[in-house]
């Protein structure tokens, strides 16, 4: 079959149905068992190549294989299948583990359907597409566990198994994260700090005379860092900075000594962790030169999960791929994803050197009641995908 015609395989029906089938599974981080031996036996079913990769066997991961990665480049397409909890039962208008569509057909509803067990089925589903193509290199689906919560035992456990030389180094990866049928390649980095502002403990009734209020103290600092950062990347857009927790105070009747407030900071490309540590110190260091009772310290990365800003060049062979392909299969330019959005698993395969692009549907209400994908997307996402894995493995 010559290149660019593999979008015409893609069936409607058949990724409905596979997305159905996941949506049903329910597969809460911790939980992941049951689905993942769903697509094991889907695979063992169809004669297909798939091997279960686990650091712990009940949060199996699947990696299923076509082609030999020794005959040319290996492209993955990750995608997981653990969901964050059902919550706000009574809002949904239909069950959250029966995949519903809507009546106009435009939306498919249940738990997990956008975020995102509808695309990561779309990836098994082109396994089978490509099962009997000739390939120059491999086509793998990495399909995961454990990326709403730390990774370690999905995405991260696959990438320690690929640096070890258990299983083959991708040369590119696709993403299938929400992005709006935009291609994203690139994704802030994170890191946290722990600010903790010193006051002097004391009894309420002298606290005008012994006490000073570190909650008082700390609120000047939360004032002075919780704002807008004029600065921007046209891959990711700005850069974020946000004070999410704060911890003081023993007593009603006693003035806090101390005041502890956490900061998220997502970082764009150019910026690092030290440069953010600097700005923050700044705007303290303003403020105890106006207050000689203002004193502080800031902890860096306390729990060690800072991730720096990844890009993959918009030059790469695996943009420029999925470029062409979506120009070929909606006759229209893909934008730039641009958004604000959080992290994916993409940001393991970047930093470890791999080409990463994540290209996936719209959907709403991720995370939370009637939880939708639009369907729409889920084909056009396929026909994408298939176009590129043509081009990249020259599929035949």
């Amino acid at each position: 079959m010559a290149v660019g015609t593999w979008a015409d395989r893609v069936d409607k029906d058949a990724i409905l149905a596979m997305a159905s089938d996941l949506i049903a599974i329910p597969s809460p981080s911790g939980e992941e068992r049951a689905v993942m031996d769903w697509v094991a036996n889907w695979c063992a079913e169809r004669g297909l190549n798939h091997e279960i990769v686990a650091k712990d066997p009940n949060r199996p991961n699947v990696v299923i294989t076509v082609g030999d990665p020794a005959a040319g480049p290996t492209l993955v397409m990750n995608g997981h299948l653990d969901t964050v909890p059902v919550s706000d039962v009574a809002d949904w208008r239909t069950g959250p583990f029966a995949p519903t569509l809507s009546e106009d057909g435009v939306r498919l509803f249940g738990r997990g359907s956008s975020d995102m067990k509808s695309s990561t089925g779309v990836m098994i589903y082109l396994m089978e597409v490509f099962q009997q193509a000739k390939l120059k290199g491999a086509l793998q689906a990495h399909v995961v566990c454990d990326e709403e919560t730390s990774a370690t035992f999905g995405t991260i456990h696959l990438m320690e198994e690929i640096a070890a030389g258990r299983l083959p180094r991708p040369d590119y990866c696709l993403i299938g994260e929400k992005s709006d049928l935009k291609v994203r390649n690139a994704e802030r980095g994170l890191v946290a700090f722990e600010v903790t502002v010193f006051g002097r403990a004391s009894h309420t009734a002298a606290a005008r005379v012994t006490g000073i209020n570190a909650i008082a103290k700390a609120a000047k600092a939360v004032l002075a860092l919780e704002h807008d950062i004029d600065k921007f990347h046209p891959a990711v857009g700005k850069p974020v900075i946000s004070i999410n927790t704060i911890r003081a105070g023993v007593a009603h009747n006693v003035v806090p000594g101390e005041c502890v407030f956490s900061i998220d900071r997502r970082l764009i490309p150019g910026e690092t962790t030290e440069t953010a540590l600097a700005e923050i110190r700044e705007a303290l260091d303003a403020i105890a030169a106006e207050d000689p009772d203002f004193r502080y310290e800031v902890a860096t990365d306390p729990s060690g999960d800072a991730i720096p800003a990844n890009i993959t060049p918009e030059d790469s062979p695996l943009v420029r791929a999925v470029q062409e392909s979506a120009r070929a299969v909606t006759g229209e330019e893909p934008p730039y994803f641009v958004a604000w959005a959080g992290a994916t698993d993409g940001r393991f395969y970047r930093l470890a050197g791999i080409d990463t692009v994540d290209y996936g549907p719209g959907g709403e209400n991720a995370h939370g009641a009637n939880e939708s994908v639009f369907v729409g997307d889920l084909v056009t996402q396929a026909r994408v995908y298939a176009d590129a894995i043509g081009r990249l493995l020259d599929a035949r």
